[in-house]
């Protein structure tokens, strides 16, 4: 994603081909249970028919198609784990590292990762950045950089925040602080602005 140094292609395809392989076999798997349920049933008849036990045939059956389907299952979770692992929290963590002072990224770090999650695109995993509701959005990573950066509410620890003071008049050679409407500037607008006059000034625009 823009911004941010992007995991190895290759691991990611690779993690999303054993996915793929393993919900593939998942559905063959799926489609056999059908039939050996199905050829139990039959069995099961036969066998009652002969010696009227039917229930321990089914059992054996049954407890033997559940392991299987279990452990397919359990694999693909660790998978999917790893996808997230690479796409979502590697990604929240160097930008949680990007934004935060030193010493800060802990505090950071669980507001963007409840911002990303993993998406397909043309099945395709890539890194989606959420709306403050939850709900994928066509957001950047750079934009959510700014938007975070932007944010007064973290200001106290945004690295470069503070660098300006407030702007407030005076004769101290910096000046007071450019004017404008936070409403009408853009995330990377709004980081520029704090990151030259302090969260403050932004603070004190009028909306």
């Amino acid at each position: 994603m823009e911004g941010l140094p992007q995991p190895k292609n290759d691991d990611v395809s690779g993690l999303k081909k054993k996915v793929d392989e393993l919900l593939a076999e998942k559905k063959a798997s799926d489609h056999k249970r059908k039939e050996a349920e199905e050829a139990a049933r039959k069995a099961a008849e036969d066998f009652a028919r002969k010696n009227g036990d039917v229930e321990s045939l089914e059992k054996s059956w049954r407890e033997k198609l559940d392991k299987t389907q279990a452990e397919k299952d359990a694999e693909i979770t660790r998978l999917n784990a790893s996808l997230t692992n690479v796409l979502v929290d590697n990604v929240a963590t160097t930008l949680a590292n990007e934004l935060a002072l030193q010493g800060s990224a802990n505090v950071l770090l669980p507001h963007v990762r409840s911002r990303l999650a993993v998406d397909y695109v043309d099945g395709v995993p890539m890194t989606r950045v959420l709306g403050p509701d939850g709900k994928p959005s066509a957001a950047t990573i750079d934009e959510l950089k700014a938007e975070f950066a932007a944010n007064v509410a973290f200001a106290p620890i945004i690295a470069g925040s503070k660098a300006s003071g407030s702007g407030a008049g005076g004769g101290n050679g910096g000046g007071a602080a450019p004017s404008g409407n936070r409403s009408k500037m853009t995330p990377a607008d709004k980081a520029a602005f704090i990151a030259k006059h302090g969260a403050e000034a932004y603070g004190n625009l009028p909306n």
